[in-house]
């Protein structure tokens, strides 16, 4: 294992960028400081940058660790982090010692020798904070909450505690017990990954013959479900450390996931008003699965009147959908988030949508109009376009055209204009 290497805001306070004695880089500290907050992969995804300029704004002082070089890190989000320590976040081992020269230098630095918030907002990473949590006793999620907010199985067992309808599915215990419950459920069926992120892992088996070849390579807990062939839809939101709404949020996906990772341009889009069934039912499971201090984003399947769960992320929906939701309603959730947790002002967020607003991607194919031609068709409607980082590419595409409008027959029309292709 590689040292953890430190990058560090040492004790001169009018010094920017300056060299500290230890080879790290230093910069002004700020006295209007007065929560610690300890923040996990501050590099990753890019436009999460925005809690930590937030946080800064509202008096935290915020310390990272993370995978990243800080050199590669954006110089504004450099300056406003007190300091930061590169180390590998999957090692247990690796995380310990880098709390311990995180919590050294705060000493050093004079500064309160404890977090009061740890955070990181992506799921991959939720199962650290919880250990920092415990080993440091930091208000926040615990170990023991992992598999509720985390193993698809707890989730399914916590839906039908709830009344909720749900697909036929259970934890497999070896390949003997997956072929007869591939009998009982019936094909297609779906495997995924008890605990996973996205579509990574996850197979959709159509005949026996497929299905006992996976069960043979597959590495890890998996689940098998019953396929369900019906639109997805999301129930997205943050709430305050008592588990009260603060904004409320409905996406709607052209395909799933799934599809899209195997070659399908993405589309979905944010809807500008909640379904009441959508609605009670995402408001019961906030409840039920105790979410506190965090955002949300549970996934269900459209069927007529009903809404079937199918999982539950205690975390911000993934990439630009952050950005949407802001789009749609002309607010900042990234700075709500801040002043929910300083404590710092209003933490109130506009809930009036005024905007559909979609995602549509696009991938290195022949496409009927150019992106000159777009931009002059979209005009203002076109909020934001840019190229995913790669590792977002397989399920996201490769460019995001994030387009709004009032009305849902105009924003399916620019859907459909960016991603024609010629004949």
């Amino acid at each position: 294992m590689q040292t953890p290497f430190i990058i560090a805001i040492m004790f001169i306070c009018i010094i920017d960028d300056a060299q500290a004695p230890d080879g790290g880089t230093v910069s002004s500290a700020d006295a209007r400081h007065f929560m610690e907050f300890l923040y996990l992969s501050p590099e990753f995804p890019p436009n999460f940058a925005n809690f930590i300029f937030q946080l800064d704004k509202y008096g935290a002082s915020v310390w990272a660790m993370g995978e990243a070089d800080f050199y590669d890190m954006p110089t504004r989000l450099r300056n406003v982090i007190r300091y930061y320590v590169r180390t590998d976040l999957t090692s247990t081992k690796a995380v310990e010692k880098a709390l311990e020269e995180l919590l050294y230098a705060k000493a050093a630095m004079g500064t309160p020798a404890r977090f009061d918030v740890v955070e990181s907002h992506n799921e991959i990473w939720l199962g650290l904070e919880a250990h920092i949590n415990r080993i440091l006793n930091i208000p926040g999620i615990r170990p023991e909450d992992l598999d509720r907010l985390k193993k698809k199985s707890a989730m399914k067992q916590q839906f039908i505690g709830c009344g909720l309808t749900v697909a036929r599915g259970e934890r497999l215990k070896n390949p003997v017990h997956g072929l007869f419950l591939a009998k009982e459920i019936g094909f297609p069926l779906i495997l995924k990954p008890d605990e996973g992120v996205g579509a990574g892992g996850i197979h959709k088996v159509t005949d026996p013959a497929q299905l006992e070849e996976l069960l043979h390579r597959l590495d890890g807990e998996y689940f098998m479900e019953a396929f369900v062939d019906a639109p997805i839809v999301s129930y997205d939101g943050l709430v305050d450390r008592d588990g009260r709404l603060l904004f409320e949020n409905s996406l709607t996906y052209g395909d799933g996931v799934l599809d899209y990772v195997h070659g399908k341009d993405t589309f979905f889009y944010v809807e500008r008003r909640i379904p009441k069934p959508l609605m009670d039912i995402g408001r019961q499971l906030v409840e039920a699965f105790d979410i506190r201090r965090k955002f949300f984003h549970f996934e269900f399947f459209h069927m007529g009147d009903t809404f079937m769960p199918i999982e539950i992320n205690c975390r911000p929906p993934g990439g630009a959908i952050l950005d949407m939701m802001n789009y749609s309603v002309d607010d900042d959730l990234y700075s709500a988030y801040a002043r929910m947790v300083t404590g710092r002002g209003q933490a109130s967020v506009a809930s009036d949508k005024k905007f559909y607003c979609a995602y549509v991607g696009r991938r290195d194919r022949s496409y009927m109009f150019s992106h000159d031609q777009l931009l002059k068709r979209l005009d203002d409607a076109l909020v934001e376009f840019g190229e995913n980082p790669k590792i977002f590419q397989e399920a996201m595409s490769r460019y995001r055209y994030i387009v709004r409008s009032t009305s849902r027959q105009k924003l399916l029309k620019m859907a459909g204009d960016i991603q024609r292709t010629k004949a």
